[in-house]
């Protein structure tokens, strides 16, 4: 068993599985290699992306350099310093906390912008918030981690999105690797067939049915429903949370609806989009990192909750369980969500210690703020 590596220098040697997860793999990251990642998602800066392949496994590879603006998916400064850090504390609505946190991170962010943090391979990174994994074993984990360090001696390696609950022997195989378990964020997992017995489900599919949506798909969707989609999008998770969330852009959503990227769903009244939905699935798993709504409309629409219903009926329809990623904890929880740490699992072992300073500092915050996720729900 051996692992190789593709690159926009020799992708026309890769011998492409025959398989669902190669063939999406193909429409998705070739795309991203042949014609730059930033044509997709605008805020990806100072990034390359590669393929490892193991036996006939593909995980995608991105290499990233410091660059202020880049989205949290490529950019681990951005994820815990100008996302986690500056950005989240404004959500406590406690101005002398706020002042205190930001007091703390003026130096730790100096420090890092000028320690190499942002020099780092990520490894299966769809530069997506939520990257699910294919079937991939022990050994080939094994193998693959030993490639890693042969191809990039001078960077952290950091495997995205690990999990305490679903896929336990990636975890355990990167952590008898030598990886350290780095906090990411607090992530949910919904049933479709339990939340299907909830209250809130079923008040939700009332409330579709009041409000008259159409639940359209995403081969129906015209350019400029795709240009409207990125708006919605936009509205949701750049306007309203971070623009530290990738920026995708309409070639992405041309990427989504003509390549299967992800499949997408609408919510259209009067012959307008209000509602976008995009999921992608593997490995019993579904997630859905495009999401968004017409947030001028008003709150009794209840447009979150209907695109959440729309995913769990895709879900009952597919058979797959929901990674519903991050955040609103509660509203996700009473529908039978069940939380879980992710994390980033990170080695940094064949580097100066100066290089592992900053992991370790931010490894030893992270394992403060656990218990603290965990009882607020985040």
């Amino acid at each position: 068993m051996k692992a190789e590596l593709f690159t926009r220098e020799n992708i026309a040697a890769l011998d492409w599985p025959s398989t669902p997860d190669g063939e999406y793999a193909r429409n998705y990251l070739l795309p991203m290699i042949q014609n730059a990642p930033q044509t997709y998602i605008r805020n990806v800066h100072n990034t390359e992306v590669m393929i490892a392949k193991v036996d006939e496994t593909l995980l995608p590879i991105t290499v990233t350099d410091f660059h202020p603006d880049n989205t949290y998916t490529c950019s681990p400064y951005s994820h815990y310093i100008s996302y986690g850090g500056y950005e989240e504390v404004r959500h406590l609505e406690n101005p002398p906390v706020e002042a205190l946190v930001k007091l703390i991170l003026h130096p730790v962010a100096a420090w890092l912008r000028h320690s190499d943090f942002d020099r780092v391979v990520f490894v299966n990174n769809w530069l997506l918030s939520t990257n699910l994994y294919p079937s991939i074993t022990a050994t080939q984990l094994d193998v693959l981690s030993e490639a890693l360090m042969r191809w990039f001696p001078d960077r952290v390696i950091v495997f995205r999105s690990v999990n305490e609950s679903r896929d336990p022997h990636i975890r355990q195989t990167l952590e008898a690797c030598g990886y350290d378990l780095v906090l990411s964020r607090q992530v949910w997992f919904m049933d479709p067939d339990e939340a299907r017995r909830t209250k809130q489900y079923k008040e939700d599919a009332r409330v579709l049915r009041r409000h008259g949506y159409e639940v359209v798909d995403g081969p129906s969707l015209s350019d400029a429903d795709l240009r409207r989609a990125v708006e919605l999008y936009n509205l949701l998770y750049l306007e309203k949370y971070s623009y530290y969330n990738p920026q995708f852009t309409e070639s992405f959503l041309r990427l989504a609806r003509d390549k299967g990227a992800l499949t997408l769903r609408g919510l259209r009244r009067d012959g307008k989009l209000n509602g976008i939905m995009g999921y992608f699935a593997r490995n019993g798993l579904m997630t859905q990192p495009l999401f968004g709504y017409d947030t001028s409309l008003p709150q009794e629409e209840g447009l979150y909750r209907l695109l959440t219903l729309v995913t769990l009926q895709e879900g009952l329809a597919r058979g797959l369980m929901v990674h519903a990623s991050g955040g609103v904890g509660r509203f996700k929880k009473i529908r039978g969500g069940k939380s879980a740490t992710e994390y980033n699992a990170v080695f940094t072992k064949h580097l100066p210690r100066r290089r592992q300073r900053p992991w370790q500092v931010i490894k030893w915050i992270g394992d403060l703020a656990i218990p603290y996720f965990k009882k607020m729900d985040f």
